[in-house]
């Protein structure tokens, strides 16, 4: 016979799920301990890096996308999202963009980045931009490089790298591991040239990118493995011009091997208000190998 704590966790999971699947998220989603049941899923994946910097391996890496905080994904929940990736004792977090969803007035974004302040690594939160970050397309392009710049700042101010198009490099125990983030590739502010400049061909490279059809753009660059989000688990996304149809994704979700570059797609965290069956919420931990 179920007890009371058990039937009330159970209870919990099904909220989280059902509102989930219709496209809405709420703290039921997670259990912040991890013990669960939670409709959330922490995906745990070996990354190897064919690369002879050995030092590396065993690093962990929490990667975090499309958090999409709005109307339809509520603080509580990010707040525990948060929590979760606490208890994972990572070494690093990265964040592959779309932090709010349409925020014209700013709430949103304060909030969410907040939230992302709070967490904790030990080599710490690395971040490139999404479509959504840019602000609604009919904003004129002077309030929409604004509302970047700010967002930008806000989140460095918080102790988060936002990489633009540029690159860093970090000192793993005495071994160096670059990351290179891209602007979206969706809004045109997609410069593989400037951010690959300063990055060493015989050094491990990861590269942050919303947008996962961004690897079809950097074949010349030497980069070990890409990091992104976007599709929320999709395998389709409409055309939009006539006649109005489907199309298959060549990434949708998972590891993907492209020329010699291992891809990663995140489902996301958020939703934003759409029905999706089959596709839960994402943490991945890799850890390098």
């Amino acid at each position: 016979m179920l007890k009371e704590a058990d039937i009330n966790k159970r209870t919990h999971y099904l909220k989280g799920a059902i509102l989930g699947t219709l496209g809405f998220c709420t703290r039921w989603a997670v259990d912040a301990r991890g013990v669960g049941p939670e409709w959330i899923e922490v995906v745990k994946i070996d990354l190897p890096l064919q690369s002879p910097h050995n030092g590396l391996h065993g690093t962990r890496i929490a990667h975090i996308s499309d958090l999409h905080h709005g109307r339809t994904v509520s603080s509580g929940y990010l707040r525990r999202c948060i929590e979760r990736i606490n208890h994972l004792d990572v070494d690093l977090v990265v964040l592959t963009g779309d932090y709010i969803t349409y925020d014209i007035g700013g709430r949103y974004r304060q909030r969410v980045i907040t939230l992302l302040g709070d967490i904790e690594s030990r080599f710490g939160t690395y971040a490139c931009l999404g479509n959504h970050d840019y602000g609604i397309r009919s904003l004129p392009a002077p309030r929409r490089e604004n509302l970047v710049r700010q967002m930008i700042r806000a989140m460095e101010a918080k102790g988060i790298t936002v990489l633009r198009n540029e690159s860093t490099v970090l000192n793993i125990d005495g071994y160096p591991l670059w990351f290179v983030g891209l602007g979206d590739l969706r809004t045109g502010d997609f410069r593989p040239q400037k951010a690959f400049a300063s990055v060493p061909a015989d050094q491990v490279a990861i590269a942050l990118i919303h947008n996962p059809r961004g690897i079809e753009y950097i074949g010349e660059f030497a980069v070990n493995a890409v990091m992104s989000g976007h599709t929320h688990g999709r395998r389709t996304r409409p055309i939009t011009s006539r006649p109005w149809r489907l199309r298959n994704r060549r990434f949708h979700s998972g590891m993907y091997e492209v020329e010699g570059k291992k891809l990663y797609v995140n489902r996301g965290l958020g939703r934003v208000g759409r029905l999706r069956l089959n596709t839960r919420p994402e943490i991945t931990v890799f850890t390098l190998c």
